[in-house]
């Protein structure tokens, strides 16, 4: 059995989100192998590996040592972050890439940035991209309605969850919506998540609990993110889970997730996203067919999925 110190206190495991969110994933899957053994920070000295989740650099006593790097938007996007933002993210990430023995990243997209931009060797990563938990399924017509009287949601309408953060790029989808005018009929915007960052006319939830979030999904039209750059495709996933349709810029590991069974349109053309809000609100048939294909795409990635073996080896040393 391999004990592993994880210190997970700083994230907010009960109400998880961006982080938060796979790192409930890593680790799930390592505990289902039923070979590792998670402990806290003050058990660090007796644990055979160190295992950073949240963003901050731990190390023991000679241990190995795996970080994890969730997202690299501060390399292909340095207008959406703020001048002090940017140095401290950028000194972060470059500063657990040179110290960690390996580094865990959840996509192919941010372990080729990381080669490329601070040339890190592909053998010192390990890709374990996060798959929708089983709750994520297209939701009975009863639940979406019921959930729709509780929440006060529209009767259509497009939805965004996630946090709310410079970077989504969420303007956007005003400006977006703006161009479309008439043509989306009744067609509401919806946002969930935390975060200050609003936007006109679009109904506001706040931080939503996961046992909401399926019928949530399965009754919007389409799951919206024109973010300036993901680390990871969960959030698109989960909606075509559920059965509805993603469309997200074109950056990052949302396009290779998404794909052709979605739309992926420029982060920075708001009358390419307007066309693709008036397609979805008005032609049910083309929803229908990017609904059927996002399920299909879910199957098929829930049949191969990403192996936890690499970690387990990397946390052992042997990688």
């Amino acid at each position: 059995m391999l004990t592993v110190s994880c210190d997970l206190s700083r994230l907010q495991m009960e109400r998880p989100a961006g982080a938060a969110v796979y790192a409930s994933y890593v680790v799930e899957r390592l505990l289902e192998t039923g070979e590792v053994r998670l402990v806290g920070d003050a058990e660090i000295r007796h644990a055979d590996a160190i295992l950073n989740l949240d963003g901050r650099f731990r190390s023991g006593r000679g241990q190995p040592v795996v970080s994890a790097i969730l997202d690299l938007g501060h390399l292909f996007a340095r207008q959406a972050y703020g001048p002090l933002e940017w140095m401290l993210q950028n000194w972060r990430v470059a500063s657990m890439a040179r110290r960690s023995d390996h580094l865990l990243v959840p996509s192919g997209p941010v372990r080729s940035a990381l080669e490329r931009y601070l040339g890190v060797r592909q053998e010192r990563v390990t890709v374990l991209e996060p798959l929708p938990a089983p709750a994520f399924r297209r939701p009975p017509r009863a639940e979406v309605e019921q959930l729709r009287r509780k929440l006060g949601l529209p009767d259509r309408y497009f939805l965004f969850v996630g946090v709310r953060s410079r970077r989504k790029n969420l303007p956007l989808l005003a400006a977006a919506r703006k161009l479309a005018g008439a043509s989306l009929g009744a067609a509401g915007l919806v946002l969930a998540g935390p975060g200050r960052l609003t936007l006109p006319d679009s109904v506001d939830l706040g931080y939503v609990p996961a046992p909401d979030l399926p019928a949530l999904l399965g009754g919007a039209l389409a799951w919206l993110n024109p973010s300036h750059y993901e680390g990871s495709a969960i959030g698109a996933l989960e909606a075509m889970a559920c059965g509805t349709p993603a469309l997200v810029a074109a950056t990052g590991a949302q396009a290779h997730g998404v794909d052709m069974n979605g739309m992926v349109l420029p982060p920075d053309d708001a009358p390419e996203w307007s066309k693709a809000l008036v397609e979805v609100a008005t032609h049910p048939t083309s929803r229908g067919l990017m609904s059927a294909a996002g399920l299909r795409r879910i199957g098929e990635l829930k049949a191969t999925g990403s192996p936890v073996a690499p970690l387990v080896s990397a946390l052992s040393g042997t990688a």
